[in-house]
C-alpha cells in the first residue's frame, strides 16, 4: 500500500517579510537531515520528489514542504519512519549543518555543475538575481501594507466582540478536550510550521493534508479579531503544560496569528482554516458573540478596508508570480550546466542508505 502524503510550508511571504520556521522541520536529534545546497535549476527539488516518490511507493508516508515562491517546488521532505529530512539549505532560508556528521550532512549539488558554463552567463544570472530581490522586496511591501489593512479590520471587529463570552466557551471547550488530563513533569513539545501561503499560484492551503490524522476537528469560525487565535494559544498552552505534542500552523500574513492547532495524545485539532469546515466534528461561531450595533457604525469602513486588503494580496501575489518567471529564466542556466546522471546515481545511492534505517 502507498504512503500518504502530508503537504505543509516551512516558510512563508509574509507582511514580516520572508517568514521561517524551518527548525522545525525536524527535531536536531534526527537519524539523518541531508542539507542540499546548490543553484536554482540544479535539481534540488526535483532530488527531494523523486525520493519522495520512491518512499511513498515502498509505504512510507512523506511530509511533503512545498516552497511558497514557488508552489509546485519542495523545500524539504521529512520521511517519519525513517527519521529522515531532506532539505533545501540555499538563500532565502539558508540552513548549515548542527550536528555535521553526526547527524547532518551536506549534499552539494554544485559539484555536478560545469562551472565554465556558469561563469560565461554571469553577467545575465547577477542580473536575474537583482531583478528577483526587487520583486521580492516589493511583494513584501504590498503583504506590509496589507497586514497594516488587517490589523485595522482586527480593531474594529475586536470592539465589537464580547470577550468574556469568547472566553466562556473557550474553558467550555478545555474540559471537553482534555478533561481532568493531569499536569506533566515534562512539557510537551511544539512544532512550528505555515499550513498555507502566499506563492505565484495564489493562496494555498493544504490545511486538509494538515488536519487528514485528527481523530476530532474543531472548527472555529470568526472574523478577524474575534479571539480564534487566542482561543487556539490557550489550548495549546494547555496541552503542552499537560506534556502533549503540539503543532502550531500559523497564519500566512501575520506569523503570530494561528490558523490550526493539532495535539497529539487526544488526537485533536483545532482550525480557521475553511477547509476545515467540512471536516469537522463540531463547529464554533465566534461571530455569534459580536454586537451588530457597534459593526454598524464601522460598515462602511469595514467594508473599505477589505476591498482595499484583497487589492493589495492580489498586487503581492502578481508580484511573487513575476519573481518565478526570473527565476525559471535563470534557472535555463544552471539546468543547461548540470550533470543530470551524476545527479540521479547519487540519489540511487543515498536511496540504498536511508532504506538501511529501518534496521
Amino acid at each position: 500500500m502507498a504512503g500518504k502524503v502530508r503537504r505543509v510550508f516551512p516558510g512563508g511571504n509574509t507582511g514580516s517579510g520572508f517568514y521561517s520556521y524551518y527548525e522545525y522541520i525536524i527535531p536536531e536529534d534526527a537519524r539523518r537531515i541531508f542539507v542540499i545546497k546548490g543553484g536554482p535549476g540544479v535539481g534540488k527539488s526535483s532530488f527531494m520528489k523523486r525520493i519522495a516518490r520512491e518512499m511513498l511507493d515502498r509505504g512510507f508516508d512523506v511530509e511533503m514542504h512545498q516552497c511558497s515562491s514557488d508552489n509546485n517546488s519542495l523545500d524539504g521532505i521529512v520521511i517519519p519512519e525513517l527519521d529522515t529530512a531532506f532539505i533545501d539549505g540555499t538563500a532565502p532560508h539558508i540552513v548549515d549543518p548542527r550536528n555535521p556528521g553526526a547527524v547532518d550532512e551536506i549534499i552539494h549539488l554544485g559539484d555536478y555543475w560545469d562551472a565554465g558554463s556558469l561563469e560565461r552567463n554571469k553577467e545575465f544570472i547577477l542580473r536575474d538575481n537583482m531583478e528577483i530581490r526587487k520583486l521580492f522586496a516589493r511583494a513584501y511591501r504590498y503583504l506590509a501594507a496589507a497586514k497594516e489593512i488587517m490589523d485595522d479590520l482586527e480593531e474594529k471587529y475586536g470592539r465589537a466582540v464580547n470577550l468574556g463570552k469568547v472566553n466562556l466557551v473557550t474553558e467550555e471547550l478545555k474540559e471537553e478536550l482534555f478533561g481532568d488530563w493531569p499536569v506533566s513533569d515534562f512539557p510537551g513539545r511544539e512544532r512550528h510550521l505555515f499550513g498555507s501561503a502566499f506563492t505565484p499560484g495564489g493562496f494555498v492551503d493544504y490545511a486538509d493534508t494538515v488536519l487528514d490524522k485528527a481523530g476530532k476537528i474543531y472548527y472555529i469560525n470568526g472574523q478577524p479579531g474575534t479571539g480564534k487565535t487566542t482561543m487556539m494559544n490557550r489550548l495549546a498552552r494547555y496541552a503542552v503544560d499537560r506534556g502533549l505534542k503540539v503543532e502550531y500552523f500559523h497564519a500566512p500574513l501575520k506569523p503570530h496569528k494561528l490558523d490550526s492547532i493539532v495535539i497529539g495524545g487526544p488526537d485533536i485539532a483545532v482550525t480557521c482554516s475553511q477547509k476545515g469546515k467540512n471536516m469537522a466534528f463540531r463547529s464554533i461561531d465566534l461571530d455569534s458573540y459580536l454586537d451588530g450595533g457597534i459593526l454598524g457604525e464601522e460598515e462602511r469602513f469595514i467594508h473599505s478596508d477589505w476591498r482595499t486588503y484583497q487589492r493589495l494580496i492580489d498586487e503581492a501575489i502578481t508580484t511573487i508570480g513575476r519573481a518565478k518567471e526570473v527565476h525559471d529564466r535563470m534557472e535555463a542556466y544552471y539546468i543547461a550546466a548540470m550533470d543530470f546522471a551524476g545527479v540521479n546515481n547519487l540519489r540511487k545511492k543515498i536511496v540504498e542508505r536511508i532504506l538501511d534505517y529501518r534496521n
